[in-house]
């Protein structure tokens, strides 16, 4: 029984590391791509327009 816990803790830290790296690396190349003014602009513009989406979705569901 404790061989399985310590074995999966191991793989837990195995799969977890590169998992974080990878969300690491994307997360740095969206901030490099989210710094340029026009596409901050755009995000901005289409993550507005989805919580107006998401209000008037739930404001009918009500």
């Amino acid at each position: 029984m404790t061989g399985q816990i310590f074995f999966l803790g191991i793989l837990d830290v195995l799969i977890g590391i590169p998992y974080w790296f990878a969300v690491v690396a994307v997360a740095s190349r969206l901030r490099a791509l989210l710094a340029r003014a026009k596409i901050q602009h755009r995000w901005e513009l289409a993550t507005g327009w989805l919580f107006i989406a998401i209000g008037i979705g739930v404001a009918t569901a009500a």
